[in-house]
């Protein structure tokens, strides 16, 4: 995951807001070469968001890693999100992936206890959540990570921006 994550520093660019971190987020993005200025809040659940989207506040690019599936509230925070992202802007995102067969039933299983120690639903489609909340999916990425929590096997790595609405044009270019 830590390979992923650092990957992502090659992808964010211009004004970027990381929706959950610790310190070592506030380093990685200090060395990212396409990043200019980088916001790291405390988790999805952090009412920065919801103050930085009311404010106005516009970023280029919006980075979560497991944070979607530990917002307590997908919804308002997938709308504080898009409030803030810049009209050409992308959010990459690195989330569990909701499964099928044994290791999905094993997921929905583990979700409710999850849930309620640690607020975090690996069971939850991310993607369809973006979507709905008025975002496009333009890249997806399924990885299988080596760990011995079958329901935690799967994670996608994607980007996604504002959806376009049918016949304006098409999606913003990806930086060179």
């Amino acid at each position: 995951m830590r390979a992923r994550r650092r990957a992502l520093t090659r992808r964010g660019r211009g004004r970027l807001l990381d929706l959950g971190g610790a310190d070592m987020h506030r380093t990685l993005w200090a060395r990212a070469d396409g990043v200019s200025d980088a916001t790291v809040l405390d988790g999805a659940g952090d009412p920065r968001l919801a103050a930085l989207a009311d404010a106005g506040e516009r970023f280029d690019t919006v980075v979560s890693v497991f944070q979607l599936a530990a917002s307590a509230d997908l919804s308002e925070t997938l709308r504080s999100l898009r409030q803030v992202l810049a009209d050409d802007g992308r959010v990459l995102f690195i989330e569990p992936g909701s499964q099928v067969g044994l290791p999905g039933r094993i997921q929905r299983l583990v979700t409710p206890p999850l849930r309620g120690l640690t607020g975090w639903r690996p069971d939850r489609d991310i993607p369809a959540e973006l979507r709905v909340a008025g975002l496009s999916v333009i890249d997806i990425r399924r990885h299988r990570v080596p760990t011995l929590q079958l329901w935690l096997r799967q994670v996608l790595e994607g980007v996604a921006h504002h959806a376009l609405p049918p016949g304006e044009g098409a999606p913003p270019a990806e930086p060179a």
